[in-house]
């Protein structure tokens, strides 16, 4: 270990913080906090949120970030790999000879084709054939004719419409208050941010949208599909793992 775990734990502990407690503060899910100081990376989802949360956990901590993100680029520095040449092996190379016997009996074998080529293609030389007149088709037989009957109009079900003009999952977050919110669509990394009163925000995904962490359920109206979910909380509480697909649209 590189050691910025134990100066990120150290500093939480001097501080007297639990971990909901630090969750609270940094907008850092409480999974991720116990990786930063065990540095475990391997949960989190690349160099770029890795580093973010870093600097983001020292800052509230009152460390000097740029020292942390420093120890954490030591730490994953590769090792030069041993470089492993493979013995050199000689091959002898036997040459092949060619007997004169050998070139006689191809010279004999391309002489006797070429005679009987020859003794094939005669010019002058008509194969006879027998002459073939193919037969008469049958006429097609005669049909009456019938007017065709019209087919009745098709009149459209206004809910497969509907269907149709909804490809994936949509979703609008309405914010009510301010409030910080962490999102994933389709299982891609998730992006996070804090909106003021009256902002909205679309979110389109195609199976799967996940509300990772939400800091204040009480001031966040969520629809999916123009269809609106019911209150996710109270104002201030902290919600985690709202997932919206399409089998949330069938319980609406």
């Amino acid at each position: 270990m590189a050691g910025e775990g134990q100066m990120l734990r150290a500093a939480r502990n001097e501080k007297k913080w639990s971990y909901m407690e630090t969750e609270e503060t940094t907008k850092i899910r409480v999974r991720y906090i116990q990786a930063l100081e065990e540095e475990d990376y391997g949960i989190l989802p690349g160099t770029t949120y890795i580093k973010g949360y870093l600097r983001t956990y020292a800052k509230q901590l009152g460390l000097n970030p740029d020292e942390i993100i420093a120890l954490y680029n030591d730490s994953i520095s590769p090792e030069a790999g041993l470089v492993l040449e493979a013995p050199q092996r000689l091959v002898k190379v036997r040459s092949l000879g060619v007997r004169p016997v050998i070139l006689g009996c191809m010279a004999v074998f391309v002489l006797v084709l070429v005679i009987a080529i020859a003794n094939v293609y005669q010019p002058g030389k008509k194969v006879a054939g027998t002459p073939y007149s193919p037969p008469a088709l049958p006429s097609a037989p005669k049909t009456e004719a019938v007017a065709p009957v019209p087919s009745p109009p098709v009149v459209p079900n206004p809910e497969n419409v509907a269907a149709a003009t909804q490809d994936g999952l949509t979703s609008q977050l309405v914010f009510l208050q301010p409030c910080w919110i962490e999102v994933s669509v389709d299982g891609q990394p998730p992006f996070q941010g804090t909106f003021t009163a009256g902002t909205n925000k679309e979110v389109k995904g195609t199976s799967k949208i996940e509300l990772l962490t939400v800091g204040n359920a009480g001031g966040l109206t969520v629809t999916l599909n123009g269809k609106t979910l019911p209150s996710l909380g109270k104002s201030g509480q902290v919600v985690h793992n709202v997932i919206l697909t399409t089998d949330t649209l069938k319980s609406l």
